[in-house]
């Protein structure tokens, strides 16, 4: 008799879901959901099985013959999209701006629908548009900006002389945080221990979230069943160290702020709160710490990360660096740091950094989106509140795009000599939602990596290597820990 009963109450799940699931052709195509679970475990082996999410997703495209496919995972049904085209309507539309909310992003927002990275509506409009003025009126893409990360490049350079197998994310990954805290506070860290703090908390916090976040995404419930084994606990208890540790910072500023004096991005936006007290106001000092937050997390995760790949890429491909230096030689004189206006000089530089993050996406899965309105991408119907996320890894590899995409090959961004990529980078997002710190990244990116190779040469260590780029997969990309040797030239 019990058998009977789960029996029918199998029978009855699957006629629901299949009642339920993708009747209309218009729909994009994908995986038969099972109830509870949805496409969770087929996913998930997928992933285990080539190595990567994105690696899954186009598994599962060509498997469909399409580039828009729908998952669901859990309470979820996402529409993965792939390619070139596709991707790039995604990015450049406005009805696909808006945000979703689900227990992976409420935790990652600490709880609050804030910030910019993860909001929406007329409220991120606002928020984002303050963002960017006020980065411009600090100096964003000007002299005071080049000046500001030239400043870190000396210490950088000086903390490579200690010579020995080392690595380099230790040294470099200080330069990146301080440039973006002088740029919030007003000045670099000072003290050791507590710059040391704040990254080791980016970094476990960063680890967690690829370790737990998309369970909790998937199955938000077994926070209240698991809190503790789902990992939930220990999120909430991150979380709560860094909202604490920028608050102290915030409220040190409110404790001697003077209007009129500003002098850093928390400063300006003390004086919008001000300006604006009505309750309705959208600047509140929980949107400063949720701002603070975004800016930080693109930082140390994006630029860190991305100068990591880009100085073992070079490790990897001596015949690169070679070439790469000899360029650098011939525009830059040795008695000089670079400066911003060398970019133009540089082209095999500037194929080098685009061809690494062309090969190594920091995030080669971005998103998600939330559709604003009814609409159609590739020939299928997407209704209002669909959930997407975008493969861009996928446009990075499009054989009509990039030729033996498999192959690193900096010459392909270049043309009779002069820089000329053949399709645009997404490592910052692209349309509206383009990341609004994108020109400090790219200058500190450039002005990092330029300066650590022109006054080292980058080698591995004999018969240790490294010898290739291994990856460690998760929400985010990051080279597995290396070691190499920094020769002065």
């Amino acid at each position: 008799m019990m058998l009977a009963t789960i029996t029918l109450v199998i029978v009855i799940l699957l006629l629901i879901s299949l009642a339920t699931g993708r009747k209309t052709t218009k729909s994009p195509p994908g995986p038969f959901p099972w109830p509870f679970i949805g496409n969770h475990y087929l996913l998930k082996r997928l992933t285990q099985k080539l190595g990567a999410q994105h690696l899954a997703f186009l598994e599962l495209s060509k498997r469909y013959g399409s580039d828009l496919i729908t998952l669901d995972l859990g309470n979820s049904r996402v529409v993965i999209v792939s390619g070139t085209k596709p991707v790039n309507t995604v990015l450049k539309n406005d009805e696909y701006d808006g945000r979703p909310w689900n227990e992976f992003i409420n935790i990652r927002n600490l709880g609050k629908k804030s910030g910019i990275t993860m909001n929406d509506g007329e409220e991120w409009k606002e928020l984002r548009t303050w963002m960017v003025q006020t980065l411009r009126e600090f100096g964003f893409g000007k002299r005071k900006m080049s000046e500001m990360i030239k400043d870190e490049l000396v210490i950088v350079l000086e903390n490579l002389k200690k010579g020995g197998a080392r690595r380099l994310k230790p040294v470099i990954a200080p330069a990146v945080i301080n440039v973006l805290w002088t740029l919030t506070t007003g000045k670099r860290f000072c003290e050791t221990t507590r710059l040391q703090y704040f990254m080791d908390l980016m970094e476990r916090r960063a680890r967690a979230f690829d370790m737990v976040g998309g369970l909790l995404s998937t199955f938000p419930w077994i926070r209240y069943i698991a809190p503790e084994v789902s990992g939930y606990n220990l999120l909430v208890t991150l979380n709560n160290e860094l909202k604490d540790f920028l608050m102290e910072t915030i409220t040190e500023h409110r404790e001697k702020y003077v209007v009129g004096t500003e002098t850093d991005l928390i400063d300006m936006f003390l004086r919008e709160m001000a300006n604006n007290k009505e309750s309705s106001s959208v600047f509140t000092e929980d949107q400063l710490v949720m701002i603070l937050v975004d800016l930080f997390l693109a930082g140390c995760t994006t630029t860190g990360t991305t100068l990591d790949f880009l100085f073992l890429s070079m490790v990897v491909h001596q015949d690169v660096q070679r070439k790469l230096q000899k360029e650098i030689d011939s525009v830059i004189p040795s008695n000089r740091l670079p400066d911003l206006d060398d970019r133009s000089t540089l082209p095999y530089t500037e194929a080098v950094m685009a061809e690494s993050q062309r090969m190594w996406p920091v995030l080669p899965v971005i998103g998600p989106r939330r559709v604003l309105r009814d609409t159609s991408l590739e020939d299928y119907r997407l209704p209002k509140e669909s959930t997407i996320l975008l493969n861009v890894y996928s446009v990075n590899m499009d054989p009509n795009v990039y030729p033996d995409p498999q192959t690193y090959n900096p010459e392909r961004f270049l043309k009779d000599g002069v820089y000329d990529p053949p399709g645009s980078s997404l490592i910052f997002g692209g349309g509206r939602r383009r990341c609004p710190g994108d020109a400090l990244a790219r200058a500190a990116m450039f002005l990092l990596f330029v300066g650590v190779m022109q006054k080292y040469s980058l080698l591995p260590i004999e018969g240790k290597g490294p010898t290739s780029v291994e990856m460690n997969a998760g929400l985010a990309f990051s080279p597995k820990p290396y070691e190499i040797l920094a020769v002065p030239r």
